[in-house]
């Protein structure tokens, strides 16, 4: 997420101080940029002004009671001057709008109007169509910006939780429908398996928030009276208190698979099911292409990788700007995706298809299915987005490499 926040230097600049602090709270600080606090001393801010105009996913174009009435030592005003630098990065955003590579978002502060089509030059004139969002001062702000934020994520194809649940229901993410590169370019280090990279469009679908914890599959055990087998580090049929939020563990694809059936008998219109691969890779990038989901470094403050035990799904930042937790570093996840029977070289290889039969259910089981994520144990070559493994549907997983998964939604009508 890379966020631009273009604004007059003599225009609401208290109020842009605090719009930006909270921005930064919530998407980091290395996602929004303001030139007032981000172009170093010493440096051509021209080019670096080029370089986040073109870089940004989304535009905020800050407008308050000032903004276009500003005018020059001779009373002219600045917007109709072609090298007006507000009047750049603004012309920059919507001509990058017409090609679909940005969200410009008016916001309109202090009670500001929309400038007039006379107030404003004509090649502007698409910002007065761009649906604007008003943001207050006290006691307004809070409200305001949670609705920002909220349009923020939504245009990056990312809704929160919208929707009701039941105590025992996971809660899951909206992810919008279009395209998203999966895989790895071919590279020292990166498997033949996971090669090679293309972009892949998925229709809209929900994904689980976090994985399936114990307590939720506690319920399905009840009623189903499934047997606990120990790999699941129960007590007997009952799940220990101080591991009620953690995922479960030790679980075979059979299972997980029983679980999401058993799901959709309890809650009526609704489609529960292991995600294929593509649905959980694109749900583990969020929005972006990075080699981790929140980023091209390991972040060990991010995920539970190197500890020595198992942690609970939400102990840990959301791990991308889909606010999903718990994707790497924690518990090997299951999908429906097909592998093939040999460990390391799948049958069903890449580029990823959805028609040639790998997201098949009723395949036998000498057929590996795909398990994506990883431990806690695992290589930080294995806590990738694109890092994937087969293993038999019988399988739970060893020792500090037990399955866990997450589920699906089918999205019906938005």
């Amino acid at each position: 997420m890379r966020i631009f926040i273009s604004y007059r230097r003599a225009d609401s600049t208290y109020l842009i101080g605090r719009i930006k602090d909270r921005l930064t709270t919530v998407f980091g600080e290395q996602s929004v940029f303001r030139d007032l606090d981000d172009i170093p001393s010493g440096v051509d801010f021209r080019t670096v002004l080029e370089k986040e105009t073109n870089g940004c996913n989304v535009m905020l174009v800050m407008i308050g009671p000032q903004w276009a009435g500003i005018t020059d030592n001779e009373g002219n005003k600045r917007l109709f001057e072609e090298g007006d630098y507000t009047r750049i990065e603004v012309e920059t955003g919507l001509q990058r709008l017409v090609e679909n590579k940005v969200t410009v978002i008016p916001v309109l502060l202090m009670n500001a109007s929309m400038p007039s089509a006379q107030d404003i030059p004509e090649s502007l004139g698409q910002l007065r169509y761009q649906n604007a969002l008003s943001i207050r001062n006290d006691p307004d702000f809070n409200h305001d910006m949670e609705r920002l934020i909220r349009d923020i994520r939504s245009s990056r194809g990312y809704a929160e939780e919208d929707i009701p649940t039941l105590y025992f229901e996971p809660k899951t993410i909206y992810v919008a429908e279009g395209p998203f590169w999966m895989g790895s370019d071919p590279e020292e280090g990166i498997p033949d398996h996971e090669t090679p990279r293309r972009e892949v469009f998925l229709p809209a679908y929900r994904i689980g928030k976090y994985p399936v914890t114990n307590a939720q599959y506690g319920k399905f055990i009840t009623d189903t009276q499934t047997r606990v087998l120990p790999s699941m580090g129960w007590e007997g049929q009952r799940v220990p208190e101080r591991l009620k939020n953690h995922p479960v563990t030790g679980v075979t694809w059979y299972e997980a698979r029983k679980y999401c059936d058993w799901l959709n008998k309890q809650v009526t219109g609704r489609e529960y099911s292991l995600p294929n691969e593509a649905q959980w890779e694109k749900a583990c990038r969020g929005g972006n292409n990075y080699a981790y989901p929140w980023g091209d470094e390991f972040d060990p403050s991010r995920c539970n990788h190197g500890k020595p035990q198992l942690a609970p799904v939400d102990a840990y930042p959301a791990q991308n700007e889909y606010e999903l937790f718990d994707l790497v570093g924690n518990v090997r996840q299951w999908t429906i995706t097909l592998w093939g029977e040999k460990p390391t070289t799948p049958d069903f290889k890449y580029p990823w298809t959805d028609e040639d039969g790998r997201n098949d259910p009723s395949a036998n089981s000498q057929i590996r299915r795909v398990v994506r994520g990883s431990s806690f144990k695992e290589d930080l070559q294995c806590l990738r987005c694109s890092a994937r493994s087969g293993q038999f549907p019988e399988n739970a997983g060893s020792l500090g490499f037990r399955h866990g998964f997450r589920v699906a939604m089918k999205v019906l009508d938005r």
